[in-house]
């Protein structure tokens, strides 16, 4: 190399110093205000889609899966027991209804929940074929059905 050269890139060495030098570093960041609080998040607008409940339901809660289920009794008439009442009509051949089948009574150890020997007005309620024939049984009407008036009333 000649000095010639070796002045030329140290000139241009120096040139470029200065030019570096001359320009000023990026200003620093404005400081960050910490005392602002960030907004609340707002839920989204316009969205159509309801939030999904991923809580498992309690055991033996029926799954609709939102379909109709045809297995319910919700709408099925019940006894003062709460128990489903049959229908009282059966369509028979050629679309006609039979009357409701008349109620049949029940062995009077059945009825007598108490095991008193006799039955009261409000055991009465229990049993339809009771409710009907309370006061045609109470041959003495004292209130009481007993076991003998049951079984003559009733022919068990």
């Amino acid at each position: 190399m000649t000095i010639r050269t070796l002045c030329l890139s140290l000139a241009s060495l120096l040139c470029c110093g200065a030019v570096a030098a001359q320009t000023s570093p990026p200003p620093p960041p404005p400081p960050v205000n910490t005392n602002i609080q960030p907004p609340p998040a707002a839920p989204p607008v316009g969205t159509s889609t309801p939030p999904v409940n991923t809580t498992p339901p309690p055991i033996g809660t029926p799954q609709t899966n939102g379909q109709p289920n045809p297995n319910t009794q919700q709408n099925q008439p019940r006894d003062a027991n709460g128990n489903p009442v049959p229908s009282t009509a059966t369509m028979v051949g050629g679309g006609q209804a039979t009357p409701p089948a008349a109620p049949q009574p029940l062995d009077f150890g059945m009825l007598d929940t108490d095991k008193a020997g006799s039955l009261k007005a409000d055991q009465a309620r229990n049993d339809p074929w009771l409710r009907q024939n309370f006061r045609a049984c109470d041959t003495n009407h004292n209130d009481e059905v007993t076991k003998s008036e049951y079984e003559k009333c009733s022919g068990r």
